[in-house]
């Protein structure tokens, strides 16, 4: 694997968001195809779990504890990376940002927070991986939208927003750079079980019809995969095959039960 899907020796990778979950998942699967993997997030003692987990398997892994919505952060990462691994040629911003709301409910903090983690992060980041990755004429970057972002779905409010505009964000980057060799794809998800999302038994779904980390891993893998000469995306949608496990419809329904469940506790202590 290259990192524009050749034959070439693996891509040093960075990973934003690494410390659970999707970001997790697709770490350790780079490590395993022989990828030098930054891992960034803020919570240090899951982050170092997984670099210890990708180390036990014979890899390599950079544990980098920075919180990469605060000004600075993006590019210390970058940063950190290239000055420990090599030049990042493969980006995967897997960092992210939930609270759901209708927009007459929505605080502005908590709007502020979920456009800069969803969007003005993978820009940062891919700001600064860019013009090497230019330079080198090869490179990926792989953002992990969400099957949201493609849909209206009511009370998915800044999330829904950013992660829309992340998948035009992501258009932007292959247009600009598909003739100088590098990729850009967003990874968008339907309903995946992490710590992010609804519990399936919550909304009577079984847990074996949502998607689970390892199946955005394995797309991730996929993708790089692909021959040079191949574009794919860059909106890659992945759902659960199952209806009652549509991402949409389980959002609406999780703040539903969850407006439900605030009035009555609200009831019971105004009694």
């Amino acid at each position: 694997m290259s990192a524009a899907g050749g034959t070439g020796a693996p891509p040093v990778a960075l990973v934003a968001g690494a410390s659970s979950g999707i970001g997790a998942a697709v770490a350790r699967r780079l490590a395993a195809r022989g990828s030098a993997v930054a891992l960034v997030g803020r919570r240090e003692a899951e982050l170092k779990e997984v670099a210890e987990s990708i180390r036990a398997a014979g890899g390599t892994a950079l544990p980098l504890v920075l919180d990469l919505a605060e000004p600075g952060g993006p590019a210390d990462a970058v940063a950190m990376t290239t000055a420990a691994l090599g030049q990042v040629g493969l980006l995967v911003c897997s960092a992210g940002a939930i609270r759901l709301a209708a927009v007459h409910e929505t605080e502005e903090r908590h709007w502020e927070r979920q456009l800069r983690v969803n969007l003005t992060v993978p820009f940062l980041l891919a700001r600064e991986v860019l013009p090497g990755m230019r330079e080198r004429g090869c490179g990926w970057v792989v953002n992990i939208g969400s099957g949201v972002g493609s849909e209206v779905v009511p009370g998915s409010g800044g999330y829904g927003v950013s992660k829309h505009a992340v998948h035009r964000l992501t258009e932007l980057i292959h247009e600009e750079n598909r003739d100088r060799g590098i990729r850009a794809v967003t990874v968008a998800p339907g309903w995946v079980s992490t710590r992010l999302a609804a519990r399936p038994a919550d909304l009577g779904v079984p847990e074996e019809e949502v998607l689970d980390a390892e199946d955005i891993a394995d797309t991730v893998a996929w993708l790089l995969d692909r021959p040079a000469r191949m574009s794919v995306g860059p909106l890659i949608r992945v759902e659960p095959s199952a209806s009652r496990a549509a991402a949409g419809d389980a959002m609406t329904r999780h703040l539903n039960r969850s407006r439900a469940e605030g009035a009555g506790r609200a009831a019971e202590e105004n009694r």
